[in-house]
Parts: C-alpha cells; structure tokens; sequence
C-alpha cells in the first residue's frame, strides 16, 4: 500500500452519526432476530460437517503433533478423572512432569474435565475441535456485524478468518481453541466502545481468563496485543487535530478500564498461571539456544507470495517445507514449516479486499475500525516474517514464544473484515436476483478454495479408524502388563524407545520425551541418554554403550523398544521377548515392518535404598501423591526414587519426623538415618495454592464488579463515536 493511499484513507475515514450523547446500542443488534442467530449457527454447524465429516462420523486425526504430544498428555488426563487422581503430575513420560505447570493439558479449561469424563479420549478430542469451530464462526459473525457490515458480508468474513486460517493447524489442539477468543474479546471491547457498558469488559475479563486456562499462551499473547492495540488506536485516529485529542480527555479514560479487564483475565488464570511461570525458570525456554529459538515458525517473505499464487506452492507434487527450507533470501536464520508459515484466505476474498481498497482510494472512505484492524493485519504480517526478533527478544513476553507465522491470525481476521466489506460494496444498489447469484458464487469458491488448500497444507489426515481406538489391543501393551502382574511386589514397566510419548498411552513410563514447555533435565546432555555414533573408534564405542546400559540401569529401564534388532553381542543381558506388528503402534507410524521388544535384566528398582538397607511402597503411586514406603537402612544411606527432581517435592522421615527437599538433579534423593523407618513423599504445591487463592478472589471481585454494574446499566454512556 503505497503512502498516498494511506494518506488518503486516514483522511477520509467516515465518521458515525453516534456521538457521546447518543442512547448505547443494544448488546446485540435489533436485526439480529431469532431466525437469523438460528440461521448462523446452523451454518457453523454445517461447515464442521463440510470440512470434518470423518470426524462427525466417529473417525479421527493422525500426523503432526496429535500421536507424540496431545493424545498422550489426554490420555493420561482421562484416566486420572476416571480414577479420581491428582492432575498436578504425570508419573509416565520420562521420569515425570508437572503436568499442571506445563499447561497444554488444559486441567482447569471448562469444557476438558466434562468431555474427557464422558467420552473416550478420541471422541472428547474430536467434540472439543468442532465445537471451538462452531463458536469461532459464531462470534467473528458478531464481531463484524458489530464492525458495521452486512449479514452476508459477516458470514463470509468469518468463512475467511475460521476456514482460512484454521483447518491446516488442525494437527494443533491449541489453534481452533485459542483461536475462538480473538473475535469473542474483539467483540468485547468494540461493543464497550461503542455502548460505554463495563459488562462487556467484564465478559472480555472471564474470556481471556478461560483462554488462559486452556494452556497454550501464545494466542492468548497475541489476543492481548491485539485488544490492547485496537483500543489505543481507537483513541487515536479519527480526531482532527492534536488539540482537540488532548481537550478531550475523557476519550482516553476508556484505555484504563480496557487494560484492567486484560489484567483480571490474569488473575483469574492464576491457578494455571503461577505453576507454569515456575516451570517456565527451570525448562528449556529459560535461555534461547538450540533448545529454544523463538524465531522457529516463522513465515518467510517470498512465502507470502502464497496469497496471491497458492498454485506455486500448494500443489500435491510440491512440498512446501522443502522449498521453505531452500529460501534464503531475506528470511531470518530459523527453521519453520508449512502449517506455521501458513497465510492464505481465498482468491475471492482477495480481489474483494482489493476492491474494497481501491473504491476507499477513490474516495468511498474505509470505515476506521477497518483501517484499524487493517494497519494491525499489516503489522502482524511483518511480525510473523521474523523480522523484529532482534528487537522483541528483549521485550517481556516475546522472547518466551515460538512461531512468529502465528501472527497471521490477525492478518486474517483483518482480511475476512476486508472482504466482506468488499463484498458489501459490490452488492450495494444491485437487483436482488443478481444479489443472490453473486453471494451464492463468492461462498461457494470461498469455500471450495479454502477446502482444497485445508487438504494440501497439513500435517494431519482423517481417517475412519483411528489407531487410538485400539490402544487397549496392542500386543506390547499386553506384555507390559503381564510383566508388571507377574511378582509379589508391583514391578512398574519403564521402556526406552525412538517413539517420544507414544508408548505412555499404553500406561508405562517411557523415554525419551517431547514437551513444549520442559524440566531443563530433559534438555541437558549430562542428564540424558549417552550417545553412541558410528564415527566412534571400538574402544569410544565400547564404553558408550556400556554407559548407556548404566543409564539405563540407574534410570529403572525394564525394556527397550526398536524398529531394529539390537546386537545382542554388545547388550548382555538382555532378550528379545517380541517381535512383530503391533495393533496399535504400528498404524500410529505407518509402519509394515516389525518391531522388537527387549527385557532387560536386573533392573534397578524405582525406590531404592543407597547403601545398605532395603524398601517397600506401601501406598499410593508418583502419579497420585503422597507415596508411603518403609524402609531399614544403614549409616550414610540415601533414599532414592527414579522419578524427577523437581522443587518442592519432599519426604518426611519418621519415627524421627526429619522434612527433606529433594535434591536438584535427575532424581529424588533424600538422606536417611538408620533410626528412620518410613518416608512419606509429597509435592508441597505452593504456586498452585497460591494461584488458586488468587483466581478464586479476582472471580468473586470480578462477579462483585458485574452485579454492581447491572444496577448502574445505562450510567455510562460515555462512548466512542465510530
């Protein structure tokens, strides 16, 4: 856009007959009329059905992200509801995790506790994707029939926003979740502007604290900016002069109430919030390094080229990250990927946005909410270039998020605003015949194009059967569990295999692990598995793996698992006791060959006695907290437990009563004194006590605030004019 055209369109931005005298509009449209809100909301139904029908019918989602990392950290949620357990920790990845702290689970987000604890965990996965999209296609129709445009112009903005940016990322829980609240507060604050009604910050308050409480902060970070910006530049544009901003002061009084109500959205997260930022000071995202490149993600400039010609890349004999990873020019020097990158939202709607330009320049002027959100649509395509990196870094927040390409959210939204309020222009003053012949032709190539590319740019596919229905038939798994029945004592399983989290939803711990937010011991190469390289010399090689076999052993490895056979000749004792395709993991690889299952002998048990001395659990599990165990050790002795070290977890010693914290590093530790005989180990959760005072006293002041405005409803008609 060229400085003139911007010129102009500031100058010429229309302004609304509503003035701060004016009575405050409804909280929703006169217009807006039962038929119609039954109408959108059949429709956003509908289009889940179009674009997910396998999902509709009990199918499922493979590739990406689902099998490693969101169907694991699920799974293991649904059977703590069923079992009635603690969701503070997961006992089965790795060596454990503060499941809570690192967030993505979504223990506290309302709709998680009700669908894992009556569906199964593909079905709660799969209610919980569609209903998000029904209700990002129903607010971003709110909010832009709040912006001013038409019935048919919302309804296809909304198609352009949820069905252009959305279905690729549909291998990322967190994209449709987090998506629905970027419209929902949008709406908020633009309806608060308009009415001068603190409810609707009130509403935009509990919304961003939901969102925050669904885990993945990024979106939630981007929403925040996003509010924030738009009702500074609310403020700002649109005055004639300087002056006469500054002599009106109370249009700025309203940044204040804007910025409260993003700020109690915090204190009502607190509960999730308070444990993550601890985590956050002990994982791998405390220093950017190899671990962490906030940069990663990003959308290379040459890829922006996509909006304009996605025949160049999004053709089935393409492959898009191959060519993303052989653009140099001008692009930052991190790694990205497809769907991160991803920016499109229809031919159709771009020739609209660029009529709706070009009728603004030639003097029909572009309503100044949609300048707005078009100079923020701008800015956020810059951003998710990577571009600014070296300046946001150091900036609170920026630093701590992945995947700059993110940003394009808001670039679509600002598109789908755009074109509708093209598509509004084109149909002005047009027969009604030809009206209904022009808005049957732009939604049904919208979405024929958005459909098409959702099938291209992905890493997820539909199938009929997903291979999580059959995770109880997996012949490994039987095994597992036949090993853990077979002593006097409970033997609990502990695999080593090249599949990260996978195997947890067989209900044994495994290593190694993938996770977004992680204890820094699982990215610290002293901490983790010792490599063995071919370029190794015999004698380099020999002690490698005889440091693997003590890992192993220290670490309480009762398998390995393989795509390959193991050369026995280097693992004395071990055995091979399977071989073959499994039910359940070979579908989730896509695997025909076999794999090998190897039992290792003698392994370490997971509570130990260091020293002299011998131990028994008496109760609970590391997933259940507190663990009993008994104990008779001798001088100089340490109890340990192979689950990881993580602040403030304890023992207590009795009969002496002696409190110990577990030592930093890998494992529990704890000393022990030959008059002690029992330790009771458990999590002294200050940061989730913490927050759960917090969010409890922010809701019951939020709720206090909202009560009290319905008894001053319509004192407050200090609003924007548009």
């Amino acid at each position: 856009m060229s400085a003139r055209m911007v010129d102009t369109l500031c100058s010429t931005v229309k302004l609304s007959h509503v003035t701060a005298n004016s009575k405050p509009r409804p909280l929703i449209r006169l217009d807006m009329s039962l038929r119609w809100s039954l109408l959108i909301l059949v429709i956003a139904v509908g289009l889940t059905e179009l674009f997910w029908t396998p999902l509709w019918q009990g199918g499922g989602l493979i590739g990406g992200d689902l099998y490693p990392y969101f169907f694991p950290q699920k799974t293991v949620y649904a059977d703590q509801i069923a079992n009635g357990e603690s969701h503070l920790w997961n006992d089965l990845v790795g060596f454990g995790y503060p499941q809570l702290a690192e967030s993505q689970t979504g223990e506290y987000y309302p709709p998680n506790p009700l669908l894992y604890r009556l569906f199964s965990v593909n079905t709660a996965y799969n209610a919980n994707q569609i209903i998000h999209y029904v209700l990002a296609f129903v607010f971003t129709w709110l909010l832009m029939r709040r912006l001013d445009l038409s019935r048919t112009g919302a309804l296809l903005g909304a198609i352009v926003f949820v069905y252009g940016w959305f279905p690729p990322r549909i291998c990322l829980e967190w994209a449709i979740i987090g998506g629905v609240y970027l419209p929902l507060c949008l709406w908020c604050v633009e309806s608060f502007l308009q009415t001068g009604q603190r409810g609707w910050l009130l509403v935009m308050a509990m919304a961003m604290g939901v969102h925050l409480l669904a885990g993945h902060f990024n979106l939630a970070f981007i929403t925040q900016l996003t509010v924030l910006s738009y009702a500074l530049l609310r403020v700002l544009i649109g005055r004639a002069s300087l002056a006469e901003t500054v002599r009106n002061r109370k249009r700025w009084r309203v940044l204040v109430p804007v910025t409260l109500a993003v700020a109690c959205g915090f204190g009502l997260a607190a509960v999730q919030l308070l444990p993550t930022w601890q985590l956050k000071q002990l994982s791998q995202r405390e220093d950017i390094g190899a671990n962490h490149d906030p940069g990663y993600g990003h959308l290379p400039p040459w890829y922006l080229s996509q909006i304009v010609a996605p025949w160049m890349w999004y053709p089935s004999d393409v492959d898009p990250d191959q060519a993303l990873s052989s653009i140099q020019m001008l692009s930052i020097d991190s790694a990205t990927n497809k769907v991160e990158a991803h920016l499109y939202f229809g031919m159709i709607p771009l020739l609209l946005i660029l009529y709706r330009l070009a009728v603004a320049y030639l003097g029909d002027a572009l309503d100044r909410r949609h300048l707005i959100l078009l100079l923020l649509g701008l800015a956020a395509m810059v951003y998710a270039t990577g571009w600014l990196l070296p300046v946001t870094r150091h900036l609170p927040g920026f630093s701590f998020f992945m995947g700059p390409g993110r940003y394009g959210i808001v670039t679509t939204l600002a598109a789908g605003v755009l074109a509708g309020a093209g598509l509004d222009i084109v149909l002005r003053q047009r027969p009604k015949v030809l009206q209904g012949i022009l808005i049957a032709a732009v939604l049904c190539l919208t979405l024929a194009d958005l459909h098409w590319v959702s099938r291209r740019v992905t890493y997820a596919v539909m199938i009929p059967d997903p291979p999580i229905n059959h995770r109880h038939e997996s012949e490994i798994g039987r095994l597992f569990r036949k090993y853990e029945s077979a002593g006097e004592q409970p033997r609990p399983v502990r695999v080593w295999a090249p599949f990260a989290n996978v195997l947890t939803m067989l209900d044994v711990s495994a290593y190694p692990v993938y996770l977004g937010l992680g204890p820094y011991q699982y990215f610290d190469d002293d901490l983790m598995l010792p490599k063995v390289t071919d370029e190794m010399s015999p004698a380099e090689r020999s002690a490698a793996l005889e440091a693997q076999r003590e890992w192993l052993r220290n670490g309480s490895f009762t398998h390995i698992l393989r795509t390959e056979p193991l050369n026995l000749n280097e693992w004395p004792n071990v055995r091979l006791v399977w071989s073959g395709g499994d039910r359940f993991l070979n579908p989730v690889f896509g695997r025909r060959e076999p794999m090998y299952l190897y039992e290792l002998g003698d392994p370490s048990p997971r509570m130990r006695i260091d020293g002299e001395g011998t131990v028994k659990l008496v109760s609970g599990s590391s997933g259940d907290l507190p663990v009993v165990v008994e104990f008779s050790a001798g001088p100089d002795s340490e109890l340990v437990w192979t689950e990881l070290a993580y602040p403030g977890l304890q023992v207590r010693m009795t009969p002496k009563g002696s409190t110990y914290e577990t030592d930093d590093g890998l494992f529990r530790r704890a000393p022990v004194a030959p008059s002690n005989s029992r330790g009771i180990w458990t999590m002294a959760t200050s940061t989730f006590t913490s927050g759960m005072y917090a969010s409890v006293f922010v809701f019951l002041i939020a709720g206090g605030t909202w009560l009290l405005s319905l008894s001053n409803a319509g004192k407050h008609p200090d609003q924007l004019d548009q």
